[in-house]
């Protein structure tokens, strides 16, 4: 699956629309909280460095920048820029409750 469009769509939302036309509302905090860098997980243990409470709450994306044809590299206004966000992860962390079904 392919975004057709992404957007902010508040201060704090983004918006992804998908080419089989469902549509991902994330709260941006929660996308940021999802970076899975090397600054924000252990590569060799796969664990969680980033404390999800340490982002603050009215972060928001200051800049979007295409990562090739399968992703996007988001920056925050935490000044954190080194996530990728595949087009598979970004699905995969779809917060809606058809996506959230086993």
């Amino acid at each position: 699956m392919i975004p057709v469009e992404i957007k902010k769509s508040g201060p704090s939302e983004l918006t992804v629309s998908w080419d089989d036309g469902h549509t991902s509302i994330f709260g941006i905090k929660y996308v940021r909280s999802e970076c899975r860098c090397a600054g924000c997980v252990n590569e060799i243990t796969g664990e969680r460095m980033l404390d999800p409470e340490s982002i603050p709450r009215e972060i928001t994306v200051t800049a979007a920048e295409h990562v090739g044809r399968y992703g996007i590299r988001f920056s925050f206004s935490d000044g954190h820029t080194d996530g990728i966000y595949t087009w598979q992860r970004l699905r995969e962390i779809c917060p809606c409750p058809e996506c959230r079904l086993p």
